[in-house]
């Protein structure tokens, strides 16, 4: 499979910034993970924009497209949404991928978009176990991601407008002189198993520490929001 690794640059900023913070570490947990994205585009008048990611290890795949998620667009999410007790019950409810053209999209919202997050509920059974974690992601035009509200994966273009450790704004905006990513534009699925094939997926390895069973913050209503959204 080829695969675009992001550069270990970035990773290096990623790890600082949790560290700096004098944050544990990325845990994860058996039941109430959440996976959260940020899908910038490189301007209002883009012609499309996709962010679909896949979240895996050799022992089974725990996100991906086709997945139940919470997601916005073009508005400010308020503090603390790439946090695990984040209440997202105001948000819409759809199927990954959300954006717009290209017919990649199993959520879309209308073009001239500028900014969508989206939020997953995960779970990964067997997670004390699991020995490698990794995140694929096709995007148009740049994406920030987060687990259980650490940091795991940016593209260089989101990276060069980011403050290390904040929550971006939503009207983020690349410069369309600089990073300019496409997605793979194949067909939206549940998940189309092609689209990991391609060469424009980029693939991150995540650094963790097992968590226990189900994280603290997830208990009571984030659970209780989700219940309805339950998948495969």
């Amino acid at each position: 499979m080829l695969r675009k690794g992001i550069m270990v640059l970035v990773l290096a900023l990623a790890v600082s910034v949790t560290a700096s913070a004098g944050v544990k570490g990325l845990q994860i947990y058996d039941t109430g993970n959440v996976l959260v994205g940020g899908n910038f585009n490189d301007g209002p008048g883009s012609s499309d924009m996709t962010l679909i990611m896949r979240l895996q290890s050799s022992a089974g795949i725990y996100a991906d497209e086709g997945h139940a998620v919470k997601y916005v667009v073009d508005t400010d999410p308020g503090p603390g949404w790439t946090q695990i007790d984040f209440d997202d019950s105001s948000w819409e409810t759809g199927t990954s991928g959300v954006g717009f053209a290209d017919g990649d999209d199993n959520v879309d919202v209308g073009s001239g978009k500028v900014g969508i997050f989206t939020r997953y509920m995960v779970d990964i059974p067997g997670a004390g176990s699991i020995t490698n974690l990794e995140l694929l992601v096709d995007y148009d035009d740049g994406y920030a991601a987060w687990l259980n509200g650490e940091l795991i994966a940016i593209s260089v273009g989101v990276l060069d407008l980011m403050t290390p450790g904040t929550e971006p704004p939503w009207d983020l905006s690349i410069d369309p002189a600089g990073v300019n990513h496409g997605s793979s534009e194949l067909a939206a699925g549940s998940p189309n198993e092609a689209r990991w094939s391609t060469g424009n997926i980029e693939t991150t390895d995540i650094v963790f520490t097992y968590g226990g069973a189900v994280s603290v913050e997830a208990r009571g209503k984030l659970t209780t929001v989700w219940a309805s959204l339950k998948t495969r």
